[in-house]
């Protein structure tokens, strides 16, 4: 028998090969939710992390003692020459994150990952202008590639413009005085960065990875609150980015609260979200603090009717303040990204504590040094702890990396469920995050369903409320046996016989024990051993 060994290599090949978004995973905002299929599909539901650290350090939580990004750079610029900075610069990015670190993220369930970085990543100055560095897109693009072989999804976080627009040291240059912050009175600037935006979005503005552009990050100097000429600016960014791309989600940063941002239809903004940083500051010690403050932010944010993202946030050392705020952002469809992914600093900053606590000395270590101390050994992959109680508390709230939308939407045929024993349709209530239930009089998004069929004859259940696949549950749940949208793919759990009644009446029998769904006291569950009226629904098909 002669073997091909080419045709052996390309099966192999594939075999092998990952999955990845296409423009059906292209995401828009709808309303107060944000869709795949451009706004026309699934509701996505985008929580995660941020990767700090990566392109501009704290030293607070780095393991570089040095005040700021910019002085990092230019010191090691004096010392070592542009090209010796460069190389040190990507070596410190290629220790602190592997490909190891995109498996962990869909281990734990993140849809997204926030990505900051500011322009010193693009840019750097030749004379007196600036130029953007050769190779400046490689590890982005590299970090855009593995989430979105992975399904998860990367907000691009401008951390710092052009002269920095807070003084802060996040955003690569601290400024001591508010009154030295002059980003918003400086045209310059101000110009600078809006052609960075219109750089970055002419890059990416096809692909279906980046969930969208947060366009300036805590925009208030020193941490201030942001007011008309904030605004102002930010149309500008809008404009600029929507010159070059009409389709991604544009992100506003309010940082702080409901009235630091205007209504989209003061200035015509159309598919864009709504951001706010929490941090409640003076209530590190109270639980009750922490939940009232996470009450009166949700309460207060009803008056937009755009998507709702947290993008930073920690709830300290307090694991039920932790386990309380998270179900209150899911309940209430918020999008969020913890602060951070990991960190040099044993509080509960990161969700991995890093265990190397060297710090570079900038001014002083010699190259050697340097390098050892940026190396994997010291800030890499493995070389951290989970932060065991903020590990868990994401993991348990975290929705799960995206389904890949298979074909396209149109051809897809949403249907709703109607229970005969009380003529009440299924709900995945919640937005799918509790069991189903048979307790609605009408249907909306909640009460949509789609059917795939498995190559073994059963067919599995797609909530569009969460994008998630119903699964039987049948362990730790005293028999109660609840059918819940949790499960990211198809395993037996999640696998169905439809037995038809009639054109439109059917029964649901799980694959794993043969019991009939059964709609008992409007709880829908896997309890039926017979078929009556209480195992048997109604489908109904939607015309879209």
């Amino acid at each position: 028998m002669k073997v091909n060994y080419k045709t052996l290599l390309i099966l192999f090949l594939i075999s092998f090969s990952s999955e990845q978004f296409t423009d059906l995973d292209f995401l828009k905002t709808d309303d107060t939710q944000i869709k795949n299929n451009y706004g026309k599909g699934n509701c996505v539901y985008l929580r995660g992390t941020n990767i700090g650290n990566l392109f501009v350090q704290e030293s607070w939580m780095s393991s570089t003692d040095a005040k700021d990004q910019k002085t990092i750079i230019s010191v090691l610029e004096e010392r070592f020459g542009k090209n010796g900075k460069n190389s040190l610069i990507q070596h410190y990015e290629n220790s602190y994150l592997s490909t190891e670190d995109f498996d962990k993220f869909k281990e734990l369930g993140m849809s997204v990952v926030r990505v900051p970085f500011t322009y010193m990543n693009f840019y750097e100055k030749n004379g007196n202008s600036w130029e953007l560095k050769e190779n400046c897109y490689d590890k982005l693009d590299w970090i855009i590639e593995e989430c979105s072989k992975r399904g998860i999804y990367v907000i691009l976080d401008l951390h710092g413009a052009f002269g920095s627009q807070n003084g802060q040291d996040h955003s690569g240059e601290v400024i001591d005085n508010i009154q030295d912050v002059t980003f918003y009175n400086n045209d310059n600037l101000k110009e600078l960065t809006l052609n960075l935006w219109k750089e970055i979005a002419n890059r990416y503005k096809n692909n279906p990875a980046v969930a969208g552009y947060d366009t300036l990050n805590e925009p208030g100097e020193k941490a201030g609150n942001t007011k008309s000429y904030h605004w102002d600016y930010y149309d500008r960014i809008y404009k600029a980015i929507r010159s070059v791309d009409k389709n991604h989600i544009i992100i506003f940063e309010s940082c702080w609260g409901a009235g630091d941002l205007p209504s989209p239809d003061k200035y015509g903004w159309e598919n864009i979200m709504y951001e706010f940083h929490h941090y409640v500051w003076n209530a590190q010690q109270s639980v009750d603090s922490q939940k009232q403050a996470a009450n009166n932010l949700v309460e207060s944010l009803k008056v937009f009717k755009v998507p709702i993202y947290i993008g930073e946030f920690t709830f300290f050392e307090l694991e039920d303040a932790w386990s309380y705020v998270l179900n209150l952002f899911n309940i209430n469809g918020y999008h969020y990204t913890s602060w951070s992914y990991k960190s040099n600093n044993m509080g509960t900053w990161g969700i991995y504590n890093q265990k190397g606590t060297e710090k570079v000395d900038i001014y002083n270590n010699d190259l050697n040094e340097i390098i050892r101390k940026w190396g994997v050994t010291n800030i890499g992959t493995g070389k951290e702890s989970k932060n065991g109680m903020v590990y868990n508390k994401m993991k348990e709230n975290l929705p799960g990396t995206v389904y890949f939308l298979r074909e396209p939407l149109e051809n897809k045929k949403y249907f709703t469920l109607k229970a005969l024993n009380n003529n009440k349709y299924i709900s995945a209530d919640e937005y799918g995050q509790g069991q189903l239930r048979a307790n609605r009089d009408g249907t909306g998004t909640w009460e949509h369903f789609y059917m795939y069929k498995n190559s073994d004859g059963t067919v599995a259940i797609q909530s569009r409320a969460n994008n998630k696949f119903l699964c039987s549950i049948f362990d730790n749940w005293d028999g109660k046996n609840p059918i819940i949208p949790r499960s990211n793919q198809i395993e037996d759990w999640e696998k169905y016989n439809v037995e038809y009644i009639s054109n439109n009446i059917i029964t649901l029998k799980t694959k794993t024990n043969g019991k009939y769904v059964k709609n008992e006291d409007t709880w829908v569950r896997a309890v039926g051993d017979s078929v009556d009226d209480s195992t048997k629904f109604e489908i109904k098909y939607l015309e879209s």
